[in-house]
């Protein structure tokens, strides 16, 4: 039987597992910096939210751009440079773990927030306030963590260093670059 450490069944789980544990830590880190809106509960079993308020509806949207943008950067220059064996299998895999890290943040968050607040404010007497659920209200938030995953294994692909296993040293100056001295050596064979 052969050890998970290795191939490319290893790297599906090691990847998506990967990406659903940084998922659920941006999901509490998301739902612990949050602080909600909150509607307060009028005459007539209606609610108002005022204008501080409302000023706070943007806060969820906010700060779960910002975690999905910094996780998705880190986790995919961090991915891509672990699991380097195949990198292309890698690359392949970046999408599928940024989704699934964006869903399982968003699923967490909402979980641990507050309730719906269309139910919360039926129990509280008129006056007292109830906060909005913790959701994603902008599609667009949801593309963060690709859009970083990428960066970063951008980052790791593009450098000449990036791939450990690859690494050359760097040449003297004085020393020519390898293919320079064979053709060196070839058109003057007495040179040393």
């Amino acid at each position: 039987m052969r050890r998970l450490g290795r191939g490319p069944l290893a790297d599906v789980v090691t990847v998506l597992a990967t990406f659903a544990v940084v998922g659920a830590v941006c999901g509490v880190l998301w739902w612990l910096l949050v602080d909600p809106a909150e509607y307060t509960r009028i005459l007539g079993g209606g609610a108002t939210m005022m204008e501080v308020e409302l000023s706070k509806r943007f806060n969820a949207d906010g700060w779960y751009s910002v975690i999905a943008i910094v996780a998705g950067f880190l986790t995919g220059l961090g991915v891509t440079w672990w699991r380097s064996r195949d990198p292309w299998l890698t690359t392949f895999l970046l999408l599928p773990g940024a989704a699934l890290a964006a869903a399982v943040m968003a699923t967490l968050g909402h979980a641990l927030g507050p309730e719906d607040p269309d139910v919360t404010l039926a129990g509280v007497a008129r006056g007292q306030s109830v906060p909005v659920e913790l959701v994603v209200t902008a599609t667009a938030g949801y593309l963060m963590w690709p859009v970083a995953v990428l960066f970063g294994a951008l980052m790791v692909l593009w450098s000449s260093t990036g791939v450990p296993g690859q690494d050359q040293p760097p040449l003297a100056a004085d020393e020519p670059a390898p293919r320079a001295a064979e053709e060196q050596e070839r058109t003057n064979p007495l040179t040393p």
